[in-house]
């Protein structure tokens, strides 16, 4: 996304194929012909073939993919997006429209923009929903399948780059299952594309060959800002099952089995004796009343495939663990003394995080700082989007107690914060006053 404060690596390039734009009319009126008296070969014709099958696929595409401007307290910004529903609901990413206080949405056909309402944002996977009320039904990008994206398969980039509108580029998927660790994305699993991204793209459609929407452009890697073939989208599978749950509700739940898990390496797999597809992860600790306990999972117990499908490793497992509709039965194949066992687990509800990182109090501390309390954990730093934020609670708070329970350390805070998941009424103990919330 560009903004006069540009985010770091969001968005996607200007076009570099080898025909001309007409509004989104590429597949439909760009041509090429032989000049008089030259007959094309058939590589030629071949390749002339394929020109107008990318056209045809950003025919399918380009007419539900919109410019998306902001504005907020530090400026005016300009990202990408595009329409899943004809009623106007837009998918884009959270951090292009994250804290603004106006949305204009402009589509391809119209040069007056529709304002936008905010349906619902999720800043774990960077995924954001925008409303549009519009006369008559818009027109809506055909959906793909990430989980069958593959390297190598053609990639097609769309979206508003550096504020110049439509604007297409082409690639190839590069990998699949990426973790950069650079976004506030907490979930990551990037699809990566060396199809041209720079800022401006952020939220726009990552198609295929066929026009199937696959992923939402989201960053870069790169030491200027700009691009340099290293970009990459959240999948799109990924970004419907959140989009999902935001227009239905305003916000997304994640789901947990209640199980910490640890990844195996090559000799580990080696030693458990039996053909395995993927990387999968072995149960370290199962927690006590949880799904997985219910289950019948045990410490020990190797997860091989989880809904029917093998893992790709530590990642893809809480990934696809979090994404699992809360109460929806999810099946397990696991490996337990040399035996496979399928098992059915429904996740709960993933406690909402409290959101600061603390350090214990100490008489000799709270002498030297000033501090009201002796003991607790004081709160060092509050992070975005945590119950802490919620409740503007600021570094140099002292937290004592829990529903009454008293906390002396980061891990009793932990502890007794999770204690209250499951829509309770919260009570903190901060600086001698008590703090109310619903969980």
């Amino acid at each position: 996304m560009e903004r006069r404060r540009i985010q770091p690596l969001t968005a996607m390039m200007v076009v570099a194929v080898g025909f001309g734009i007409g509004g989104w009319g590429l597949g439909r009126h760009a041509t090429v012909k032989a000049d008089a008296g030259f007959t094309a070969t058939p590589a030629m014709q071949s390749a002339v073939q394929m020109q107008q099958a990318f056209g045809q696929a950003i025919d399918r595409v380009m007419p539900a993919t919109v410019s998306i401007e902001t504005k907020d307290a530090e400026g005016e910004a300009s990202g990408s997006g595009f329409i899943v529903t004809p009623g106007g609901c837009i998918l884009t990413n959270d951090h292009v429209v994250h804290g603004a206080r106006q949305i204009q949405v402009y589509l391809p056909d119209r040069d007056t923009p529709y304002e936008g309402k905010l349906v619902g944002t999720d800043e774990a996977s960077d995924v954001a929903v925008v409303q549009i009320k519009a006369d008559a039904p818009l027109p809506v990008a055909p959906m793909g399948n990430s989980d069958e994206v593959g390297v190598g398969q053609w990639a097609i980039a769309i979206g508003n780059p550096m504020d110049l509108g439509q604007t297409v580029t082409i690639g190839v998927v590069s990998a699949t299952g990426r973790v950069t660790g650079v976004t506030r994305n907490k979930s990551q699993d990037y699809i990566q594309t060396d199809a041209a991204i720079n800022p401006g793209n952020s939220g726009g459609p990552l198609v295929n060959v066929l026009g199937q929407v696959i992923g939402i452009n989201n960053h870069i890697l790169s030491n200027t800002g700009q691009s340099t073939g290293i970009g990459f989208a959240v999948p799109i599978n990924t970004a419907r099952a959140v989009a999902g749950q935001l227009i239905l509700t305003g916000h997304f739940v994640r789901g947990r089995l209640g199980v910490d898990v640890a990844p195996l390496d090559t000799t580990q797999i080696a030693a458990l004796g039996v053909s395995v597809s993927g990387h999968p992860v072995r149960v370290t600790s199962v927690f006590a009343g949880g799904p997985a306990a219910t289950a019948g999972m045990q410490v020990g117990d190797v997860v091989l495939t989880l809904d029917g499908k093998p893992l790709r490793g530590l990642d893809d497992f809480r990934n696809r663990e979090q994404l699992t509709p809360v109460g929806q039965p999810l099946p397990l194949i696991i490996l337990r003394g040399g035996q496979q066992y399928t098992v059915q687990a429904k996740t709960e509800p993933m406690p909402d995080p409290l959101g600061v990182k603390v350090a214990t109090v100490t008489r000799r501390m709270a002498l030297k700082y000033g501090l009201r309390a002796s003991t607790g954990v004081v709160i060092v730093v509050v992070e975005e989007g945590g119950a802490a934020e919620k409740l503007n609670l600021q570094p140099g708070m002292v937290i004592s107690a829990v529903n009454g329970q008293p906390v002396t350390d980061a891990e009793s805070l932990a502890q007794a914060w999770a204690e209250t998941a499951g829509g309770r009424t919260v009570t903190l103990t901060i600086d001698g006053r008590n703090y109310t919330l619903q969980r």
